[in-house]
């Protein structure tokens, strides 16, 4: 009688411990952010951004950069354009504030807050014209409000690139953007907006 009553326990135990085992597999392999490229190693073209994806974000915008208005672009300028928009995505704050030309950093970093300062880096809103602020309420960018940035188009003008596009909020809304790179002296810098 005892030897079948341990028989069971050690029958229930071994159908738990299978289980248990199940689980901690299927939740071990949900976890990483590369499944279906089946590697655990991040795509190469997110080397550069920070690759820590929201949980509970929605699916990213498109980039814009199929569109046959991109394709005259250089492939380093694509790809910059490519991390750039990885960035916003996953909010990589560190990389968004390292694209700034280093006097324009130098100049405007400390003096304004952050969400100011990516604001008047990424040229939203009154900064993607010229004419600049229309009243005196200065536009931020906060980063934690950013679904991704689509490219709507783009003009070289003397030695910049001006790349526009709009920055897609989580509440449905956008931000007209207009980017101004220095591509032709070394590597791709942005130069902010300057009060």
């Amino acid at each position: 009688m005892l030897y079948s009553c341990n028989i069971r326990y050690i029958g229930a135990l071994g159908i738990i411990t299978v289980l248990l085992g199940l689980n901690l597999a299927c939740t071990t392999l949900s976890e990483s952010p590369y499944k279906n490229t089946g590697s655990s190693q991040p795509p190469k073209n997110l080397q550069a951004a920070n690759t820590k994806i929201i949980p509970g974000k929605a699916r990213k915008p498109d980039s814009g950069l199929n569109d046959p208005a991109f394709k005259k672009l250089s492939p380093e300028v694509l790809q910059y354009l490519q991390t750039l928009s990885d960035a916003f995505y996953t909010h990589d704050l560190p990389f968004l504030f390292n694209q700034a030309e280093a006097f324009y950093k130098k100049t405007y970093e400390g003096l304004y807050s952050s969400d100011e300062y990516l604001a008047m880096l990424y040229r939203i809103g009154p900064y993607s014209t010229e004419s600049g602020l229309g009243d005196n309420k200065k536009p931020v960018l906060n980063l934690n409000e950013v679904l991704g940035i689509t490219y709507t188009g783009w003009d070289e003008i003397g030695p910049v690139l001006e790349v526009r596009g709009k920055i897609l909020l989580t509440n449905g809304k956008s931000e007209h953007s207009r980017l101004i790179l220095l591509w032709r002296l070394g590597e791709i810098k942005i130069k902010g907006f300057e009060p």
